[in-house]
């Protein structure tokens, strides 16, 4: 017989909200868009103010490969 071994890689999960939230009020940073999609900031960001946890302004104008994100509250 011939045993054949599987090796996988371990996948890292970024989450999000916890990304967002990570940020400290009137801090700006910027996200490269090939770690997280501008798409998905907005949708997070949109569940964390319905919630009211936080606001954020989210802007891609200006910046090629990234986002920049700015905690308001």
């Amino acid at each position: 017989m011939n045993k054949q071994v599987n090796t996988i890689k371990p996948v890292t999960k970024i989450s999000i909200p916890a990304t967002l939230m990570a940020i400290k009020v009137g801090e700006t940073v910027v996200i490269p868009s090939k770690i997280i999609k501008a798409s998905s900031l907005r949708a997070a960001a949109s569940r964390l103010e319905r919630a009211n946890k936080a606001q954020f302004s989210i802007t891609e104008q200006g910046f090629i490969d990234g986002t920049q994100v700015t905690r308001l509250k």
